[in-house]
């Protein structure tokens, strides 16, 4: 897909380099001009060398000669420069255009002289000139950006590095490198480089190297250098041991069920895996999908063979072979060969200019029910399948005859029609005068509307009208994007408009033409179609370069998918030109998969950037599918519909990591399957499997392997006969009568759903996945999807005199809105056998150029020897309009084994109506898509056609009985753009309305994401200083951050997923009651219950922890205190029932002095029951599920030198209700997961009490670095194996207004629980005293803490005492102290 979207890019840019008018030069408008008309573009006049180690330019200048008085006269255009030459002169009505090519220019500035004549009798000379220059690459100016994948996981992407050259004023043409034949260098523009790499084991290393020569201004030659990763090198090496190998089927010689329907293998590897371990098949070069994770049992692979194979694993950063098949023999019995076809005129009347030819042929191969097409004239292509043209016989012996229109009048004696790819030249009988002129463009405008849905209209300049004039557009040589009446806005003036999709193809080509004369136009976007007027399709897609996309962060930077699916946005800065209110430049998001392809991406599926004003930053909303795959999530970014860029490229801290006990990225497969084989009865008992998402729904088709007859099921889990959606048995059973024909019943396709999307599939002929195939278990059984019915009768039930025709009646009728439908009554009989019940025969209505609507039939009555049918089909506007419309039917079986079939001259032969071709073009108002609506949305666009400023549109919510006018904010005929609708997350109706015309009534169905947008408490605030990074950390824990399923290892250290924590992630939070409030002070006791108590005020207690403010110090240069301030009283407001706040305050200064200022101190605390991103000073921070916040300000302070700094206290404590046996530890210093924080953790055994603390504050109303202190060695902190308190000082640079601080504080419990191994551990094996050196440090410890140490020891003395007395006693004296 990237590919083909860099291939879009590199076409726009070769066709750019012929557009938009420059240095437009007015002369004299007389008969004869020159006009400059090259394209504006960076390089176009001045510009950088071909090569980047040389020093010699070329120019492509393009020149409009205007002859005004059209005299068709000799053009000569010509040159002073020795070095320039005219390439070509294309010539247009009035003149014609002139390409000048220049070579061999070294750097210095040049005038190019052109010159002209019109030889019209006389030589008329004109001539222009050209300034143009050629410039070194500056060596100084120049900057290399690299970006490398970072092959978290393999993705699509094949690109495993972007090099973006910056700091110059013009495009490079041309890189001169040496590398390594495996490595390629893509898709060049906006001076951005594409690099892949090829495959290729015998050079199997993790990165090369790349050399750019370049050429500065000294003509001397310099390189950059640059190293490549391997993009098929994985971080993890594997070993053989750990791997399980199984092939399906495990045997040499295979016969296929289906065509796509090829050998499986299957690797699972048992052992954690951190990164993509890299296996891949030696013959095709694929890697093997990484499918689904059951808990204990590993990580199982799927890939699929087609031939001899080695499966290569990387193992000690080598390849090594797990398993080959050199002798692998796979047979596909199927045949694809028809017989040679006759193709012959019909002489039957028909009205508007079409005259019809049959094509067909006999046929003694079977036929295996695979799809064909036809196309006329390499234009509109249709896909057919049975019954269509099946005219009599059955699969294995069989006529097919199909009837198709061909236009009465041409330019040409001849139309090509293609069967299969296979080209048949049609006659055609009356050849027009081919000198009549195409139809001509006169103007197409491009405007963008939604989700790169962009409306084109165009103007088309007739030159002639003739009878069956049928003029058609087509865009990007697209075979389904012809557009023809229904697009006519406006007859008179000739004006059409189009809502084109350019996702993944963009706009690039425009045709227009006439269907019947076959006179057509090719158009290119950006290059000029006529020089009297100038007119050119000026459309120029935004460049965006994915490489400037920053700063990306998500709302929950960490989700757990386990068994549900989970919202979140994404945000990030673009950092180029682009105005974020230029809604083309537009962003978009798609999560990638373990099955995603460039040929499967659906780009419906993009989710669309808007732009929050409030954190300026684009932001994208998008679900994560229950048990997606573990750690980084895959995804790509789409910049317009022009480039993209895949997470790998973006560095750890961009990324959103998965959690997830469960993996599950395959779809449903049958694990059991037993074949029903009864006298009148046969079918098959499935038991389908999904252990982890779970079935949701299938559908699976059976034919009859003689007479195609079909048999469609619709699976649900209403239809379990046995068990549950993870592994339950379902039953399909076909009642044949007693009349049948003996034959094989084949099951031709299975789709098979999960929860989540995911598929399994199976055809017998049609593309397909072959890892995905529902029969994985049965492959060695190439009958397992066949029951073979015996039927009884002479020669096996068989009836070869097929079913017959005996009524025909079509029917056009007008529906209330003005559109058309076509219905069908018919009836058919078989008096041998009958007609086979349940079998649908199908019409088919065709207009030129092979444009086919199906019509199936339902059966009204049914007897033994005869069936009466029916069927209705809307006819889309302008379809057949102004031309022959002709029928055929297809697809009476009878019980014997035969069908037939009824071409248009069949029909007429039984003097049946065959053709209609009184469609009328009524205007008719219609919605036919809308805008993708989120639940929170307001705006709206709508397309469809017969859209105008009159008209209002209807709005018509849930629960209302009666529609809401809203005034359209923008009119276009094919678009309609509201605003002011109601949030909803239910379906609403629109409708748009012009009496007497109303459109139809279309049902809109929102977008509902689970989470309400975040409102940042502010906008950013200015910094005021560098803020603090803490430094890399060494990666703990064994296994190293405790494994993949817990933590990865980053630069920084440990980056831990949810619920794990710690600078090893080897403690994971409690979910906890929510603590009761302390009306009296800012002080929060976390208990850790009993579990067989849980409620918050239980006093059967594990653990307990009390969180304290202390005191408030100011301290001098030298940090020594010189002002002490504790809190006496105070004053308690709730907020809501989890956010409480306090207020106190104190008198600041010189407390000697009465000039003192009255410092105020407000605490918020604020409990949090899930994961929450907050934002404070400018970080989005993640709030983990039961941990409490505090968020003190504190306003203007008078300080008694401008070097002091203030110190606030806060004491922490946590207690074990054991003391026999315990051990604990406290452990103080940086995170390691971004948050740029220093932490604290007091652990007992297994529980730990953890705090985090900000390095920044809001300081003076901007942000600043602040100093968090561990103070235990100052004040005397307890410490004994079962109880252990931690003083921690946050330490404020002087300031004059306000501050504001943010710590946070939770319980977690630890997967290892504190020793005497552990270095500073306290451990006892009996009851815990204090020792007497404690008891001595805290008699002569601070005066200011005495209180604290005493409280300390009277809460060691009662500590095995109910949780009431040690809230009473510690509160008591902290009030105290305060």
């Amino acid at each position: 897909m990237i590919k083909k979207i860099l291939l879009i890019i590199l076409t726009l840019v070769i066709i750019n380099s012929f557009s938009t008018i420059n240095n437009l030069i007015i002369g004299v408008e007389g008969q004869f001009q020159l006009y400059d008309i090259t394209n504006q573009e960076e390089g176009a006049y001045n510009r950088y060398p071909d090569s980047t180690n040389q020093k010699i330019c070329s120019y492509v200048f393009s020149i409009a000669i205007v002859d005004y008085s059209n005299s068709g006269a000799t053009l000569n255009v010509f040159t002073n420069d020795t070095d320039a030459m005219v390439y070509q002169i294309i010539r247009k009505e009035y003149g014609g255009i002139a390409t000048v090519i220049v070579k061999n220019k070294t750097p210095n500035t040049y005038t190019l002289l052109i010159n002209a004549t019109l030889q019209n009798g006389q030589n008329i000379y004109k001539n222009i000139s050209i300034t143009y220059s050629c410039e070194y690459i500056p060596r100084e100016l120049m900057k290399v950006n690299v970006l490398t994948s970072n092959n978290y996981k393999f993705t699509i992407n094949p690109y495993t590095t972007l090099i973006h050259f910056t700091g110059l004023k013009y495009q490079i043409s041309y890189l001169n490198v040496s590398s390594p034949s495996w490595i390629n260098i893509n898709n060049f523009y906006s001076n951005l480089l594409y690099v892949s790499v090829d495959f290729n084991k015998y050079n199997f290393v993790p990165e090369s190297n790349i050399s750019i020569l370049f050429l500065d201004s000294s003509d001397q030659q310099y390189t950059v250098n640059i190293t490549i990763p391997f993009f098929y090198f994985s971080k993890m090496n594997v070993e053989e041991k750990d791997i399980t190998f199984k092939i399906y089927p495990n045997q040499t010689d295979v016969t296929v069920l289906g065509v796509n329907c090829s050998p499986v293998y299957s690797i699972t590897l048992n052992e954690t895996i951190e990164y993509d371990p890299l296996f891949i098949e030696d013959v095709s070069r694929r890697m093997p999908t990484p499918s689904y994770e059951i808990p204990g049992k590993g990580t199982t692979f799927i890939g699929y063979v087609y031939t001899q194979y080695s499966i290569f694993a990387q193992i000690n950063n080598s390849l090594t072979t797990i398993y080959s098949n050199p002798n692998l023999n796979v047979s596909k019995n199927f045949n694809f060969t028809f017989p040679n076809v006759i193709v012959e005129p019909v002489s039957l009347p028909l009205i508007l200019n079409s005259t019809m030819f049959s094509f067909g042929f006999t046929s003694s191969f079977q036929y295996a029910i695979f799809p064909f097409y036809f196309r006329w004239n390499l234009g509109f292509q249709y896909i057919f399948s049975w019954p269509f043209g099946f005219e009599s016989g059955q699969n294995s012996n069989y006529s097919l005859k199909v009837s198709f229109l061909k236009p009465t009048y041409s330019p040409n004696n001849f139309g090509l029609l293609t069967f299969n790819n296979e080209n048949f030249i049609i006659q055609i009988d009356n050849t027009i005068n081919s000198s009549l002129l195409p139809l001509e463009l006169e103007s197409c405008k491009v405007i963008y509307l939604f989700e790169q849905f962009h409306l084109l209209i165009i103007k088309i300049k007739p030159t002639y009208k003739e009878i069956g004039y049928n003029l058609f557009i087509q865009i990007n040589d697209d075979a389904n994007a012809i557009y023809r009446q229904e697009s006519l806005v406006d007859a008179e003036n000739n004006i059409y408009e189009i809502v084109y999709d350019f996702k993944g193809r963009g706009f690039s080509v425009l045709s227009i033409g006439d269907s019947t004369f076959k006179k057509s136009q090719v158009y290119y976007v950006n290059s000029y179609f006529s020089i009297n007027p100038f007119s050119v399709i000026d459309y120029k897609a935004p460049t965006i370069l994915p490489v400037l996309i920053e700063n990306i962060t998500f709302l929950k930077n960490y989700i757990d998918v386990a068994n549900k699916s989970v919202d979140n946005i994404i945000y990030f800065n673009y950092n180029g030109t682009q105005a974020h209110s230029d809604p083309s430049a537009s962003f978009s998001l798609f999560i990638l998969n373990s099955n995603t392809t460039e040929s499967n991406i659906v780009f419906d599926s993009l989710k669309f950037a808007t732009w929050n004003s409030t954190i300026s930053k684009y932001q994208i909303k998008f679900t994560v599918l229950a048990n997606t795959r573990p750690g980084p999530l895959s995804f790509f970014l789409m910049c317009g519909y022009q480039s993209s860029i895949t997470n790998d490229m973006f560095p750890l801290s961009s990324q959103l990591f998965i959690v997830s006990k469960h993996f599950d990225a395959y779809g449903p497969i049958f694990s059991n399957i037993e074949k029903i084989n009864s006298p009148n009865e046969f079918g098959w008992k499935f038991t389908i499997d999904d252990p982890i998402n779970g079935f949701d729904y299938g559908d699976i088709i059976v034919r009859g392997e003689m007479d195609s007859s079909t048999y469609k099921f619709h699976l649900t889990t209403q239809n379990l006969t046995r068990g549950d959606k993870f592994n339950g048995d379902y039953q399909i059973n076909i009642t044949l009568p007693s009349k049948c024909a003996s034959q094989n019943y084949i099951i031709t396709q299975v789709k098979l759903y999960d929860t989540q999307g995911f598929s399994g599939e199976f055809y017998v002929v049609g593309e397909m996945d072959g890892i995905k195939n529902v029969f994985i278990n049965y492959l060695s059984d190439p009958t397992i999807n066949k029951v073979y019915k015996t039927c009884s009768g002479e020669n096996d039930g068989i009836d070869s005199s097929p079913p017959i025709l005996t009524s025909f009646i079509p029917i056009l009728k007008q529906n209330s809105d003005g559109t058309q439908y076509l219905s069908f009554n018919f009836e058919a009989v078989d008096i041998e056998s009958g007609l086979k019940d349940k079998q649908y025969p199908v019409v088919y209505i065709e207009t030129i150029e092979v444009q086919t609507l199906e019509c199936v039939s339902s059966i009204i009555s049914i007897n033994e020897t005869a069936a009466t049918y029916t069927c209705t089909i809307d006819l889309p506007i302008g379809f057949g309009y102004n031309s022959d419309i002709i029928f055929s039917v297809y697809g009476f079986i009878n019980n014997g084994g035969y069908y037939s079939g009824y071409s248009s001259e069949s029909l007429n032969n039984l003097s049946f109506i065959y053709t209609i071709n009184n469609i009328t073009f009524n205007k008719v108002i219609q919605i036919t898509k809308c805008s993708k609506f989120n639940s929170f949305d307001s705006e709206l666009w709508i397309t469809g056609r017969c859209f105008n400023s009159t008209q209002q549109v209807y709005v018509k919510y849930e629960g209302d009985s009666s529609f809401n006018q809203i005034v359209p904010t923008t009119v276009y005929w094919s678009a309609i753009f509201i605003k002011n609708i109601k949030p909803t997350d239910k379906p609403f109706i629109i409708k748009v309305s012009d009496l007497p015309l109303t459109s139809n009534e279309f049902t809109v169905n929102p977008i509902v994401y689970n989470f309400i947008d975040p409102t940042p408490t502010q906008t950013p605030i200015p910094t005021s200083s560098p803020m603090p990074t803490n430094k890399p950390q060494t990666c703990l824990g064994e296994p190293v951050c405790g494994g993949s399923k817990q933590g990865f290892c980053s630069s920084s250290g440990c980056i831990c997923y949810p619920p794990w924590i710690g600078n090893d992630c080897n403690s994971q939070v409690i979910i906890i009651p929510q603590p009761s409030t302390n009306t009296s002070q800012p002080s929060t006791e976390l208990p850790i219950i009993d579990n067989n108590n849980q409620t918050s005020n239980s006093t059967n207690y594990l653990f307990k922890s009390l969180i304290s403010i202390v005191s408030l110090r100011e301290l001098d240069f030298n940090s020594n205190q010189v002002n002490l301030y504790t809190f006496d009283k105070w004053i308690y407001t709730p907020i809501n029932n989890i956010k409480s706040q306090y207020f106190t305050s104190i008198q600041s200064g010189d407390t000697k002095s009465t000039n003192t200022l009255t410092t105020n101190i407000t605490v918020t605390l604020e409990w949090f029951n899930q994961t929450t991103i907050i934002q404070f000073a400018n970080n989005n921070i993640t709030m983990n599920p039961s941990s409490i916040k505090y968020t003190i300000e504190i306003t203007e302070y008078k300080f008694l030198k401008q070097l002091n700094s203030l110190q606030l206290v806060m004491s922490a404590l946590f207690e074990s209700s054991t003391s026999k046996d315990t051990c604990s530890l406290k452990v103080f210093g940086d995170t390691s997961d971004g948050d740029n924080s220093n932490f604290f953790k007091i652990q007992i055994d297994d529980h730990s009490l953890y705090g985090r603390f900000i390095k920044r504050a809001i300081i003076d109303s901007k942000v600043s670095s602040i100093e968090n202190q561990l103070l235990d060695s100052k004040m005397n902190s307890i410490q004994t194996s079962s109880v252990s308190q931690s003083f921690i000082g946050i330490t404020i640079p002087n300031y004059k207004q306000s501050i504001i601080i943010d710590p946070d504080f939770s319980v977690l419990v630890d997967s290892k629980p504190v020793s005497n191994n552990d270095n500073n551990s306290i451990c006892t094996s009996n009851k815990s005293k204090l020792t007497s050196a404690q008891l001595a440090g805290i008699i002569i410890g601070s005066i200011a803490f005495a209180t604290v140490v005493i409280v300390s020891v009277v809460y060691l003395v009662v500590k095995n005492r109910k949780s009431k007395k040690f809230q009473r006693k510690v509160q008591k004296k902290l009030q105290t102290i305060n």
